[in-house]
This record gives C-alpha cells, sequence and structure tokens, in this order.
C-alpha cells in the first residue's frame, strides 16, 4: 500500500502579477472569484496584494506593483505577468528555509514580516526554477485582527 506523503493544507495560495489591481479583481470576479483580502500595501515590498478563492476551491493572491519605485515582481510583469509562486504554509519558518537552502534553494527574501497577511514570510527561488513564498500559519505576536480570518477552517 502506497502512503501519499503530500499534505494539501500547507498550500495556502497561489501569486499571480497583475499590471492593475483594480482591473485584475473586476475580471477575477466576473469570472466567479470571490473577495476574500481586500487589496492591501506591502510597503516593503511596494506592491499591492490582495486574495481571492477562486471557485470554492484555492486561494489565488494577485499582486500588484505600486506606481514609484523597485519592487520584487517587475521582472515578471514585463514578461505579461501571470503565475508567479505558489505559496505554503511552515510550521518553522527558519527550519524550512534552511532546508530549501541545502537542497541548492537561493533566498531572495530572507525571513521577515510581511504587512498584508500579518505573518513572517520568505521567498526562495528553487534550482527547478520554482518561486516558493513560505509563511507562517499564525500572525505575527502583537498583529491587530487576523486578515485571514475568513479562511479559518481551510488550511
Amino acid at each position: 500500500m502506497a502512503v501519499i506523503t503530500f499534505d494539501p493544507r500547507k498550500v495556502f495560495h497561489y501569486g499571480f502579477v497583475v499590471p492593475n489591481m483594480d482591473r485584475a479583481l473586476k475580471t477575477w470576479t466576473q469570472q466567479g472569484a470571490r473577495l476574500v483580502v481586500p487589496p492591501a500595501i506591502d510597503p516593503a515590498q511596494n506592491v499591492s496584494c490582495a486574495l481571492l478563492i477562486y471557485l470554492d476551491s484555492v486561494p489565488i493572491e494577485l499582486v500588484a506593483p505600486l506606481r514609484d519605485g523597485p519592487n520584487p515582481v517587475a521582472s515578471r510583469l514585463a514578461k505579461g505577468g501571470g503565475l508567479d509562486h505558489v505559496c505554503l504554509f511552515s510550521d518553522s519558518l527558519e527550519d524550512d528555509v534552511a532546508k530549501l537552502e541545502a537542497d541548492g534553494a537561493m533566498v531572495v527574501v530572507a525571513p521577515c514580516y510581511g504587512a498584508v497577511f500579518k505573518r513572517r514570510l520568505a521567498f526562495v527561488v528553487t534550482r527547478a526554477g520554482l518561486v516558493v513564498e513560505l509563511m507562517t500559519r499564525t500572525t505575527v505576536e502583537g498583529a491587530e485582527g487576523d486578515p485571514l480570518a475568513p479562511l479559518n477552517g481551510r488550511a
């Protein structure tokens, strides 16, 4: 008997880079997506992010650059935008980043505070070219409210 070790509860969202948040929200919601976390600004990354549930299934994070200054999605946007990353929940952020690094991944954003979801996160690029965001399940200590509360029971 084969045992499946994949844990779908660890997959949190798929990130899509879009050029314009308002237009993207309109398009996605017209196609059946439901807005769960309205657009919010992450000043450290210089982007706006929103979270949708598509077809009552997987969460989709829309990421749009702000008008001024550098941001981590510019190169993806220059290629037309679209699917950018997969976000996995992490129960031990530093350990998971270290494991991925040991497997040859390159850390592109070291563990830090993510303002939109009020959790710690990190980004790595695997040797296969996959961009992986790791994010803690719990909000940082002292965070007021939990933007992901509407998803309780899903993760």
